[in-house]
């Protein structure tokens, strides 16, 4: 291809990895309203709440690359995704009948944080095996300009969604969100390159 823009597999993949990242964001801003909103959370509370959103940089970052060198990166990606649409569906239904707790949302932050480092190793992981090399600094941009996009619009989306509403019901969106991400990978083909001496294997 000529150009990426051209390029209608990457552009599948910017696109869902696009809505992930906004997705991510929403949730990061979504969830501390809730403790304090909705909960009532203590200035300790909130504490324990941020370190569970940045534990898992540290904690799965030392061990993602490794794992995700080893397997597929595009169904890792679609997992994360829908497994970040379930568990921010557990808040809203917890809410709905009336068991919600300041833990279940440590753990809900603590674990769509882990989901989210594996998504963004096997993005940057995938990129040699869906564009020619001299495209993947190429890509590589693109894919950093908009994370770094959705960290400027993401909580702007978020706070339309809380105000429109509530914070509980916002994360139904925030979930969707991440299926259509989900649905964008899924879509998207791609083939690794052959390794000397060893078979070509589906991404």
């Amino acid at each position: 291809m000529s150009s990426l823009w051209r390029h209608r597999e990457f552009l599948k993949f910017w696109a869902g990895a696009a809505i992930s990242d906004v997705g991510s964001q929403v949730t990061l801003l979504a969830v501390p309203l809730i403790a304090a909103l909705t909960l009532q959370a203590t200035p300790w509370q909130m504490g324990l709440l941020s370190a569970a959103g940045g534990a898992p940089i540290l904690l799965v970052g030392l061990f993602a690359g490794v794992w995700v060198d080893r397997v597929r990166r595009r169904p890792v990606m679609i997992a994360t995704d829908v497994g970040r649409a379930a568990l921010l569906l557990v808040i809203p239904l917890a809410a709905v009948a009336g068991v919600l707790r300041i833990e279940i949302l440590y753990a809900v932050l603590f674990l769509t944080g882990a989901l989210s480092v594996l998504f963004d190793v096997a993005d940057m992981s995938m990129l040699p095996s869906l564009v020619a090399s001299d495209r993947v600094v190429e890509a590589n941009s693109k894919l950093q300009s908009t994370t770094a996009a959705a960290q400027v619009a993401g909580p702007s989306v978020g706070g339309v969604l809380v105000s429109l509403m509530t914070a509980p019901f916002a994360l139904l969106a925030d979930a969707l969100s991440f299926l259509f991400s989900a649905a964008f990978i899924a879509s998207t083909r791609v083939h690794a390159r052959r390794s000397r001496g060893s078979p070509s294997r589906r991404n």
